[in-house]
């Protein structure tokens, strides 16, 4: 075992402190994009804050994918230029301590989140969007008639306007149905039941409302002529609440085995399930960025920000833009069967490795200009744009 020295705690801390800071904010970030939707699911749907916390807690793994890396780059950056700021890294460079070996500290802890990253890849997340898509489909089972109120016309079904006189608590059961059904224009008619029974579908992407003893009022369109049916049973399929959804396995939701032979498979048969591939793919290639990141913060860390930290900070966010872009470029290629999975998915990776190590060796062998930042062209733009405005 290598030996940890004092220096590799202390770079270590300095490094986890900042990245546990930037995991919370950065989550808290995605989280709050979701607030809007979560709070219209309390309000319109009778889905308890409980409930809502508890698709927060299956939600997050996905999110912590993306979070780990860039609070990887997020801390190596901060904490690098802390020290860089402070003199430190000159004191430790002077002293004999190469930049190599400095390195060894931020890669470890780079190491441990990408082994973090690929658990949450090949077992949490695909456990996680299970488990979500089970508690969705509970709460549409048991909180579906909760969109609907008594004795008001209820629009929460596209295309559907029902009125019910009696919901029975606790149920879906529903007494004294009239539902305007305009989904089609050329056909509109109207329903009218003395009871009925919300049944959500495992298989397929809708609810049932099953009516019992009733009749169907509508126009024929070239005719002009009225029509009346009466039935005993009808099944009326709609369309829930786009908060909820339902239907076949995603390849996000399956395990690695379950994945690996759905791939197989469908090679197999001739038709190759371009997404699954993505999917298995983007498990061994994402977790990398948090290598990556790591690597890439230090030499930029080590670079001056006449910003200070909150231009560390635009910086991480930058780079962590561009990844995701050159990723989500990959995904679509791969997905569209325009090239192979794993070349697709790995564009973004062997972009940021050419530039973390192009980076890394000239601040090692001090070929650099460490004078200038990442950001400092940014800062001449606005100096000339200001001289410019004063010389006018």
């Amino acid at each position: 075992m290598p030996r940890i020295t004092i220096l590799d705690r202390y770079i270590a801390r300095e490094v986890l402190g900042p990245f546990a800071l930037g995991v919370i904010l950065l989550t808290f970030a995605l989280v709050t994009g979701r607030v809007l939707k979560l709070t219209e699911m309390v309000v319109n749907h009778g889905v308890t804050v409980g409930e809502v916390l508890e698709l927060i807690g299956y939600v997050m793994p996905a999110f912590f994918e993306l979070t780990f890396p860039m609070a990887v780059l997020l801390g190596v950056l901060l904490g690098f230029g802390r020290m860089s700021g402070d003199r430190e890294m000159i004191a430790a460079r002077s002293c004999g301590v190469s930049l190599y070996r400095l390195a060894v500290p931020v890669l470890a802890v780079g190491f441990v989140v990408y082994v973090l990253s690929s658990w949450f890849a090949f077992s949490v997340r695909p456990w996680a969007n299970r488990s979500l898509e089970g508690q969705l489909y509970h709460l549409t089972r048991t909180q579906a008639s909760a969109a609907l109120k008594e004795k008001i016309f209820n629009r929460a079904f596209q295309g559907l306007v029902i009125y019910v006189d009696q919901i029975e608590p606790g149920a879906s059961r529903l007494h004294g149905i009239l539902i305007s059904d305009a989904r089609t224009a050329a056909q509109q008619n109207t329903i009218i039941a003395q009871r009925g029974v919300l049944l959500p579908s495992e298989h397929r992407q809708g609810l049932t409302l099953r009516l019992y003893n009733g009749s169907i009022f509508g126009v024929e369109p070239r005719s002009n002529a009225a029509h009346v049916t009466s039935f005993k049973v009808y099944d009326l399929t709609i369309e829930p609440a786009k908060s909820f959804r339902f239907g076949s396995i995603d390849p996000t939701e399956m395990s690695y085995s379950t994945l690996l032979a759905d791939i197989r498979k469908a090679r197999a048969a001739g038709k190759p399930d371009y997404d699954a591939e993505a999917e298995l793919a983007g498990k061994y290639t994402v977790p990398l960025a948090s290598l990556l990141f790591a690597l890439l913060g230090i030499p930029l860390g080590l670079k001056p920000a006449r910003g200070g930290q909150s231009e560390r900070f635009g910086v991480a966010v930058s780079l962590f833009f561009l990844y995701y872009v050159l990723m989500k470029i990959g995904q679509t290629l791969a997905e569209n069967g325009r090239l192979n999975a794993f070349v697709a998915m790995a564009i973004p990776d062997v972009v940021f490795i050419v530039l973390a190590v192009w980076l890394f060796v000239r601040a090692a062998e001090d070929r650099g200009d460490q004078g200038r930042g990442p950001a400092d062209f940014i800062w001449e733009f606005i100096e000339r744009s200001e001289r410019s405005r004063g010389t006018a």
